[in-house]
């Protein structure tokens, strides 16, 4: 079209053309440094908010994911190796918890440390953080968990031990006790799933309540009941 335009026209379109792209440059500019005027505009304890829930969301999504490949192995024939796997696994989500329940402490902590400036400020949303994490149905999900992996630990070792007993030799006495720790786990894990679905229940609803502390709250993750480690069939 350049080419084809007549010689007088064609600095009127190489002048629109630059116009155009200094209003793009323009208007790129103006956004970039609104984002950055936006963002030295919040309050430094604000930020350290957000930097102490960052804690909290990576050690979330990590129990998450190595809950996933627990799963994963829970609902393949049992085998010596995946026994073995998922004792280990069982050991890093317990040190995940551990690391993201002192990331929640930290948060609540620095909150109610912070109360009286909070309180000033008009930035009440922050207790709304607390709240959930003080709520009842969040705290059982939480103990609720830690019974879930040690049932399921106590399982996976005794049977890791006993493993010739059980699978070869079928020693009736192994085989009771197996019967009674594998019905440990399942009471522990359905409770668990109970639990998991009240917590659920109540983030759902409490987000409807107070959506500005929505980015603050993990994920609405694990929707669904917990596999189940299969039971080994004599």
């Amino acid at each position: 079209m350049f080419f084809k335009t007549k010689k007088g026209k064609r600095i009127t379109l190489v002048i629109i053309f630059l116009v155009i792209v200094l209003m793009i440059l323009a208007g790129g500019g103006y956004f970039l440094n609104k984002k950055k005027s936006d963002s030295n505009n919040i309050p430094p304890i604000v930020k350290q908010i957000i930097a102490l829930n960052e804690d909290i969301k990576k050690t979330t999504i990590a129990i998450y994911n190595t809950s996933g490949k627990l799963a994963g192995i829970s609902m393949a024939q049992s085998r010596i190796t995946d026994i073995k796997k998922a004792i280990e696994l069982i050991g890093s989500l317990r040190q995940l918890v551990e690391e993201n329940q002192n990331a929640i402490d930290r948060l609540l902590q620095f909150i109610d440390d912070n109360a009286g400036f909070f309180h000033r400020k008009n930035l009440y949303w922050v207790f709304f953080i607390k709240e959930f994490y003080m709520d009842h149905d969040v705290m059982q999900h939480h103990k609720s968990r830690a019974n879930y992996l040690l049932t399921f630990e106590t399982l996976l070792k005794y049977t890791y031990t006993n493993f010739k007993n059980i699978i070869e030799l079928q020693s009736q006495q192994r085989m009771r006790n197996y019967d009674a720790y594998y019905m440990r786990y399942r009471r522990a894990a359905d409770s668990h799933n109970k639990f998991n679905k009240k917590r659920i229940a109540f983030q759902t609803t409490f987000v409807e309540e107070h959506p500005e502390v929505n980015p603050f709250l993990p994920g609405a993750h694990q929707l669904g009941p917990f596999k189940f480690w299969d039971k080994f069939s004599f």
